[in-house]
Formats: C-alpha cells, structure tokens, sequence
C-alpha cells in the first residue's frame, strides 16, 4: 500500500542506489518561495486598497449629491494610498527572520493605527454630543409647552368656594388619662402576704372530690384496679424509704460507738 512505509532493507538498497553527497533537490530550502503568511502581510494592503475602491465607486453612484462624502472618502483614499506606497517598500531582507520583519512592519504601522483610532474616537464623540443636545432641546421645547398650557388652565378656571370649617367631634372628651387617687399603690416588686382567694369558680370548672383524687376528667381516665396498684406502689415506696432511713440510723449509731470505744482505749 502506499501509504506503509517500505522496509528497512529496501529503504537501504534505495539509499545506495542514490548514492551520497548529491545535489539538493527542487524542495530544498534554499529553493522555497516567500511564505504564506509573509505573502498575505504583503498583498493585504493591495486587497483592502481594491476593496475601498469598489465600495467608494458604488457610493459615488448611488448618491451623487454628497460632496462632503466624497470628499472624506478621497482624503480617505489619499491616505491609504500613502499607507500602500509606505507599505510597498517593506519588504523581507535576506537572512532577516519571520519574527524580526514582522516587529518591523509592526512598528512602521503603529502610527498609522494611531491616528486611525484617534479619528474613530472623536467621530463616535461628536455623534453622541450632538445626540445629547438633540434630547437637551427636545426637554426643554416639551417643558416649555407644558408651563405655557398650564398658566392658560390657570388663568381659565374658576376657584371654588372655600369649604367650611368642620366641627370637632372630640372637643368635650378629655385628652389625658385619667389618674387613681389611692394611699396604697401597686409597684412592680411588692411581696404577697397570702395567695389570692377565689370565692367563684372559674368557668366551666367542677368542684374537687372529697376522696383526694379529683373528679370529673381524672375519674375517666384511671379505673379500680389501676388506682389500687398506684396506691400498692405508694406504699412500697414508703415502706422501702423507712427502711432505707433505719439502716442510715444503725450504721450512724454504730460508727459513733467505735468511734467512742477508740477514745477509751486512748
């Protein structure tokens, strides 16, 4: 296939086919053209210059009655006709590098490019003062009309009567509240001598049960059996508790008659 490449030993039978210390081909360095990218630098200036010429014809002929377009446009031309006869004579020197012929153009056509983004910048400024001044005048011209109509509303109305003045309707009501004379006044911290005393009950409430559980809800709530086991269980409590304090009173009393048999012995 021609894409594979050949073997070595038929790669070294070509070799000595050839021979050594031959002449250099056609595609050899020395024999390469100016390169692509050099070769587009250079023949840019030519193309921009063929493309302001088609689009400065068709404007010449669409509208003949533009003298200031036209005249901008052959100052136009003028400097980019001095911008092509200065780029014309760049031209890459023998044994100059790629990368030094271009920081040469670079530099010879900064100042163009300078100037250049100068005029667009004080273009686009003057299009946007005079757009500031348009609105300005358009403001003042409706501000203007605005006054002029309002003092002719003005002068063709006609004032209303006054309204009467409206009565107070809380004029025989007093303003501040009123103050308690009493020889004995509530603070904040004061102490209760006895909880308050309730003569009624709330409403809604039922009277307690004279057996010490409650009544009403509670009595719903707990049955027979479940009322004799709390009451089982209190009593174990109780006894356990009055066992606990006997054995905490003999192991008092006996830790004190050692204590008094040690002295003796002393």
């Amino acid at each position: 296939m021609p894409h594979k490449r050949a073997k070595r030993s038929v790669r070294e039978n070509e070799r000595k086919k050839r021979g050594e210390d031959l002449a250099p081909m056609k595609n050899s360095l020395s024999n390469e053209p100016i390169p692509k990218a050099i070769a587009r630098v250079l023949n840019a200036t030519k193309i921009r210059e063929e493309w302001h010429n088609k689009k400065r014809k068709l404007q010449e002929d669409g509208d003949h009655k533009q003298g200031d377009k036209r005249r901008k446009l052959e100052d136009g031309a003028k400097g980019k006709r001095r911008e092509t006869q200065a780029t014309a004579k760049i031209s890459i020197k023998p044994g100059e590098s790629i990368q030094h012929f271009n920081r040469r153009v670079e530099d010879d056509m900064r100042p163009l490019v300078k100037a250049a983004v100068h005029s667009s910048n004080a273009v686009a400024r003057n299009a946007v003062k005079a757009d500031k001044e348009a609105k300005a005048a358009k403001k003042l011209k409706g501000k203007s009309n605005k006054t002029d109509e309002s003092e002719e509303a003005k002068t063709t109305r006609i004032q209303p009567p006054a309204p009467a003045v409206a009565a107070d309707k809380h004029a025989g009501k007093a303003k501040e509240f009123q103050k308690t004379s009493s020889s004995a006044p509530r603070r904040l911290n004061d102490v209760a001598q006895a909880p308050p005393e309730f003569k009624r009950l709330p409403r809604g409430a039922v009277s307690a049960a004279s057996d010490g559980f409650g009544s009403g809800k509670r009595d719903g709530v707990l049955s027979m059996a479940q009322r004799q086991m709390m009451e089982k269980e209190r009593e174990n409590a109780i006894t356990r508790y009055r066992e606990m304090k006997a054995r905490q009173r003999k192991s008092g009393e006996k830790s004190d008659e050692r204590d008094r048999d040690g002295a003796d012995d002393d």
